[in-house]
């Protein structure tokens, strides 16, 4: 039987569904075999991106020399996060970002004074003292038998910036026999310090957090020695840093005051016998004094001569007697 038109019509028309939903599934599948290839991909590079994985211990040595490895890692580089900014060349902070609008001067002073009432002048110093607002830190005062103030000795702490205004006024309390001032320049060694001291706080904050990120005892260990070390160093930094504020900060003046001496009248007493009656003034001294010193000798020599007499003399009595006796006549 021959097919029909019709019929040859239909057959073509099954044939090209038949095609296209061939094509459609092959689509399909392929967008699933990419998604899946993807979706391994991923799942792959994620373990590898996290670390190793537990794999049921079939690889037990290799995770220890991995951990030893990570140990030694992180001790290297908290001892070279110890290192950066300290005093060995690492990057501390920039001298010039430090501003100093005012030198950093350490200043000394010393006065001395004679003064007849030396009670009055130490009570005018502390008046000075009070008003340039210092403080007195250091006294030593001598007194004479009747309890009158003979010497003192003050060391003042004044505020840098009042310093020759104060020693002026404690020059002149009294009479001024000495007096001397000096002044050192530490302004390169503040900002110095002032620069360790910011590279070292920064360098102990990151063995701080690398601490922080330990999780064996060896990486702790190693960590916290690397800490105490520059923990300490910076402790050294910031006492330095606090005596050089408290040394540019305040100044200090020593004050010495005694009573005047009396030096200057035994030249004038020296001059006076000259001539004349000076030699008649040496020569009378010089008899007083021969006159002492021979009634020196004589009472040194009197006892001496009363033991003689009461013990020699009876003694010599005695032998006289016995060579005056007669002969024996035959």
């Amino acid at each position: 039987m021959t097919p029909t038109p019709h019929r040859r019509t239909l057959r073509a028309a099954a044939a090209i569904a038949v095609l296209a939903a061939v094509a459609t599934t092959t689509a399909c599948s392929s967008d699933d075999s990419g998604s899946a290839d993807r979706s391994s991909s991923t799942f792959a590079e994620a373990p590898a991106a996290e670390g190793p994985a537990d794999d049921g211990g079939v690889h037990d040595s290799g995770s220890t020399s991995d951990g030893l490895t990570a140990d030694r890692d992180l001790a290297d580089e908290a001892e070279a996060a110890g290192g950066m900014g300290a005093d060995d060349g690492g990057p501390a902070s920039p001298v010039a970002e430090l501003d100093l609008t005012d030198a950093a001067i350490i200043s000394t002073g010393w006065v001395e004074l004679e003064s007849d009432d030396v009670g009055t002048t130490r009570f005018d110093i502390r008046k000075i003292v009070d008003a340039h607002r210092g403080v007195v830190t250091e006294q030593e005062t001598s007194t004479g038998e009747g309890g009158e103030v003979e010497t003192t000795r003050m060391v003042i702490r004044i505020p840098s910036a009042r310093f020759a205004d104060a020693m002026a006024a404690l020059e002149g309390t009294a009479t001024l026999t000495d007096s001397s001032s000096s002044g050192q320049d530490v302004s390169s060694e503040v900002v110095d310090v002032e620069a360790r001291v910011r590279a070292q706080r920064k360098s102990v904050a990151r063995i701080e957090a690398l601490l922080a990120r330990a999780e064996t005892i060896e990486q702790v260990v190693s960590i916290e020695s690397q800490l105490a070390t520059r923990q300490a160093d910076l402790d050294a930094l910031l006492s330095r840093q606090q005596w050089l504020a408290d040394q540019t900060s305040l100044s200090t003046l020593t004050v010495y005051v005694q009573q005047p001496g009396e030096e200057d009248e035994e030249p004038a007493e020296e001059e006076d016998r000259a001539g004349f009656i000076g030699g008649l003034t040496d020569g009378w001294d010089s008899f007083v004094d021969a006159l002492v010193v021979g009634g020196t000798v004589l009472g040194f020599v009197v006892p001496w001569l009363a033991a003689f007499a009461l013990l020699g003399l009876p003694l010599w009595l005695a032998l006289r007697r016995r060579t005056r006796r007669p002969a024996p006549t035959a």
